[in-house]
């Protein structure tokens, strides 16, 4: 396949030639600058010439101008001077002081004496002290201005003043009466604004006088003249701008035209931007280097051909560039890990080795210096030109033209959300992964050109929608498929483990439809190669970590030595629990791999996040200043967990001041969550100072001060996260019951995710793991997040060498990634998920019960089988409750009941003798139905059967 070839041609698509034109217009116009500033200084090099002479003669008028005087005289060659012989003003007739088009005045005495004396040589002298006025005649008496309103004489063969007056000699001022010398510029300026054009200019020199003096993009702004290329810039777009300057072709339709017909080749310069800085312009990626450009070796991939749509046009250039072939880039041996969270996204790959290394995401200086925050690319995405974003994204099938100012994501997205007003709440989304989780959540979308839209929950959206999953995937494979990267064909992504399988599946095609949009058109149109592309879903989040927190801390298990596991995973959004057995492969049908994983009894804590603890806290910072805010008329959100209290009927809301105001105190409060050096000094003065709140109006609040009590909220972080603790032993205490965990005698605890890295969740599972051994006799080993230094002195421990400093090695966060891509299909370790059960589903969510004295008691467990009906209550009376909970601790039926949620529910049978029966259909949904026992064993029921989702 030949990687390389010179090209003069190149396709761009139609809409993208107006933006082709628009540059070489603006070529055109620094050409133009350019030419108009040297002419500039060609030109007032000969003006400055002229005026040092004194006496310049206009080519336009039948004047000369006086450079001592700063005036304008009649050219006595054209026009016959009056002799006066009375002294009164009055007496002159105003015809004998108007000449060329000038109304002339009598000059004062001071301006004769300058002007007309006989010891210079003025225009028009005779002899040694005479004027020639009026054909042949002269005379050495000129008229000056006496008093207001007579007239004197004075001679200039002595310097004396005579009661007649003499000649008469008009003077038109340019800078008022008896005017000092001026500067080159002010003469200048005055010769321009009466139109006045010297004469003794050269051709190109008067050309560019002429264009100064005429142009109306031409202006004075203090010593120079300015072009005023911006109005010019837009009459050129607008089509009218019609003066000529130096030949150079500003018609855009005729440029246009010459493009389309390829009569003309256009300069490389002219379009080389726009391949260098294509990436740029996309995605905020370091542009390329020119050489790419004209270096045999490498070429680039925007250039080479592909089949042409309708749309489609092909340009000329000049001297040739190299295209390249993108598929010699593709990475036919590598594969793509992707941890798409719910606070970051993580992406690890592999090339042609087994050796994994994350990619810098969301950062497209790839010349800075590297940082761990780099592999986490925060999940937000900014909408601020959606309309025009659609319109570039649907145009290309591969590699569409749409702009990083449009729609951004990642870092600069978050830092538009911490630094945005209230007005532009909605321009920003930051819960893409819990909206994808919720088959009811809508949401809305308004961008800063002001369009507004609704949109309904992930699993609802239809093709005419926007879906923000694919654009944010779109955005990931930017960074992924570059010439910076390469091109990678094979995706696997990674799912929390209660996840079910219609929003794994629409994920994944949202996914795979972003990704592919980031392809070269030339691969995307190469069938046999796009058989390759892929997207899947990969191991669970836990497990992927488990895979790799294995591996990473030493364990290689032997034949019949298998290790029991349980992952925490305690991310920003929710708390996973997982838990299975590591172990070394053993039958023939596992030959080909080293180590098999095999997990199970898949939980969690759904409200257990780290964003999720920052919501809470904020929740109880402002419910403890609820009586300054309510004056302030500031509103803020209601947590999924908390309870609205008295008199919060004015406080909280779902208004986009409200969740903006939630989210400012949360950023505020990080520091005490996250621990951040020097923490303690901003909370133990009690006084928290929020940078920005804004009221229920969209006014501002700067430096709101809120008062905050440090060891409350601590104390609330503790109860919360305890209670994730405690469920995840009662996770764990359910899975040992699991057949494939019998005999166990030690449990591996693998602590993952950003918010595991907490002291308090080290020091709780320090507590309870004591009280476990001594419940169970079973002894706990709890290793802590993947990079950090706990963890590191563990391997240590563990008899390993450790390089500390290497930022690229997994951690607790980026693990799930480095997982992804170690259990890839085909590699040496094999994954069986256990908590899928048919058609790849996952199991029921909820342990359904009911009240009984406060607590709740479960009635249906999550590991009964879908679609098997259960005698759940009597169907004496018409309504019954059902309570819910996916908390683990609800299996040992002490569970409060106010933490469970309730289902009110009715019968249109009323039958003392018969019963109401319920059955799993979903991951959420179940069915009930009213039948007697007999009936239930015969499909024969009572009523219809009712179905219920459960949320």
């Amino acid at each position: 396949m030949m990687e390389t070839k010179v090209l003069t041609t190149m396709q761009v698509h139609e809409s993208e030639i107006d933006k082709i034109v628009e540059v070489a217009v603006k070529k055109k116009l620094d050409e133009v600058l350019a030419r108009f500033t040297h002419e500039n200084e060609l030109l007032f090099k000969e003006l400055d010439k002229l005026i040092a002479k004194r006496w310049v003669f206009m080519e336009n008028e039948k004047v000369f101008y006086d450079n001592e005087v700063v005036a304008l005289f009649p050219d006595l060659d054209h026009y016959e001077c009056a002799y006066i012989n009375t002294p009164q003003l009055s007496s002159v007739p105003k015809s004998k002081l108007r000449f060329s088009k000038f109304d002339g005045e009598v000059m004062t005495l001071t301006e004769c004496k300058v002007s007309f004396n006989k010891r210079i040589a003025f225009p028009f002298k005779k002899g040694e002290h005479s004027i020639q006025y009026k054909g042949q005649t002269t005379s050495y008496r000129m008229a000056n201005l006496k008093s207001g309103n007579s007239l004197h004489g004075f001679d200039m063969d002595d310097d004396s003043l005579r009661s007649e007056p003499g000649v008469l000699m008009p003077i038109y001022r340019l800078n008022g009466v008896n005017s000092p010398k001026l500067n080159n510029i002010e003469v200048i300026k005055r010769w321009l604004k009466h139109s006045l054009i010297p004469k003794g200019l050269s051709a190109k020199g008067q050309k560019q006088y002429k264009r100064i003096l005429e142009s109306k993009y031409i202006s004075f702004d203090g010593n120079a003249p300015i072009l005023n290329v911006t109005t010019l810039y837009e009459d050129v777009n607008n089509g009218i701008a019609n003066e000529n300057f130096f030949d150079i072709n500003l018609d855009c339709n005729e440029i246009k035209q010459s493009l389309i017909n390829q009569s003309a080749e256009f300069p490389k310069e002219l379009l080389a931007d726009k391949l260098l800085y294509c990436e740029k312009s996309r995605a905020d990626i370091e542009p390329y280097d020119e050489k790419i450009l004209s270096d045999p070796n490498r070429g680039h991939w925007d250039l080479w051909s592909y089949t042409a749509s309708s749309n489609e046009i092909e340009i000329k250039v000049t001297d040739g560039w190299i295209a390249r072939d993108p598929r010699t880039d593709i990475k036919e041996d590598g594969v793509i890990g992707i941890d798409f969270g719910t606070k970051s996204t993580v992406v690890v790959h592999q090339e042609n080795s087994d050796y994994s290394l994350p990619m810098r995401i969301g950062v497209g200086n790839f010349s800075k210096q590297i940082e761990a925050s780099h592999y986490e690319n925060p999940t937000v995405i900014e909408f601020i030109n959606l309309d025009r974003f659609l319109e570039q994204y649907e145009l290309k099938k591969g590699r569409p033209n749409t702009l990083w100012e449009d729609v951004t994501v990642s870092h600069t997205a978050f830092n538009s959300l911490m630094e945005s007003s209230s007005e532009n709440y909605y321009t920003i989304l930051s819960d893409l992964k819990q909206w994808a989780g919720d088959k009811k959540r809508q949401i809305r979308l308004k961008d800063k050109a002001g369009e507004d839209i609704v949109l309904p929950s992930f699993l609802d959206l239809s093709e005419d929608n926007v879906n923000p999953i694919e654009l944010y995937a779109y955005y990931i494979g930017l960074y992924i498929n570059n010439q910076h990267n390469g091109i990678y064909l094979d995706y696997s992504l990674s799912f929390p483990v209660t996840y079910e399988k219609e929003v794994r599946e629409k994920i994944i095609e949202s996914f795979e439809n972003g990704l592919k949009k980031s392809l070269p058109i030339a691969v995307l149109e190469d069938e046999e190669v796009m058989k390759k592309f892929r997207v899947i879903s990969g191991a669970s989040e836990p497990a992927a970590y488990a895979v790799c927190a294995m591996q990473e801390f030493g364990f290689e298990p032997e034949e019949d030595e298998p290790l029991f596991y349980g992952v925490f995973d305690f991310g920003g959004g929710t708390t996973d629990f997982d838990f299975g057995i590591w172990r070394a492969a053993e039958s023939p049908k596992e030959r080909r791999f080293d180590f098999v994983i095999e997990h199970f009894g898949a939980g969690g804590d759904k409200y257990l996040g780290g964003e999720n603890l920052l919501e809470l806290m904020a929740f109880e910072v402002f419910k403890q200043n609820q009586e300054v805010l309510r004056n302030a008329q500031i509103t803020f959100t209601l947590p999924p967990e908390c309870q609205k209290f008295a008199g919060s009927e004015v406080l909280i809301s779902d208004s986009q001041e409200a969740k903006l105001n939630t989210k400012q105190l949360m950023e505020q409060l990080r520091p005490l969550w996250e621990r951040h050096e020097g923490y303690e000094s901003k909370f133990d003065k009690g006084i928290l100072k929020v940078t920005t709140l804004f009221d229920k109006t969209g006014v501002q609040k700067p430096n709101f001060e809120l008062d905050v009590d440090r060891e409350a909220l601590e104390s609330l972080i503790k109860a919360r996260v305890e209670k994730g603790v405690r469920n995840y032993f009662d996770a764990l205490q359910q899975a040992l019951n699991n057949p494939l965990a019998e005999g166990v005698e030690d449990v591996i605890i693998l602590l993952a995710g950003n918010s595991s890295k907490a002291d308090i969740v080290e020091s709780l599972f320090e507590d309870y793991s004591e009280s476990f051994k001594e419940k169970l006799g079973i002894e706990l080993f709890v290793f802590p997040p993947l990079g950090t230094n706990q963890a590191y002195e563990m391997m240590e421990a563990r008899g390993f060498t450790v390089e500390r400093d290497t930022i690229t090695r997994p951690t607790g966060k980026t693990g799930v990634a480095f997982g992804l891509v170690q259990s890839r299909k085909g590699g040496k370790i094999k994954v069986v998920d256990h908590n899928v059960v048919e058609d790849d589903e996952v199991k029921f969510k909820y342990f359904i019960g009911s009240s009984k004295r406060g607590k709740f008691k479960v009635d249906i467990d999550r590991e009964t089988p879908y679609n098997e009906w259960l005698l759940f209550i009597d169907a004496a009376e018409e309504d019954f409750e059902l309570y819910y909970t996916s908390l683990p601790e609800a299996t040992n039926n002490q569970l409060d009941i106010s933490q469970v949620l309730r289902k009110k529910c009715r019968i249109d049978s009323v039958n003392e003798d018969a019963f109401v029966y319920l059955r799993k259909v979903s991951p959420t949904i179940i069915e009930y139905v009213v039948a007697t026992e007999e009936g239930i064993q015969n499909a024969t029921y009572s009523s219809d059967i009712t179905t219920l989702e459960l949320n």
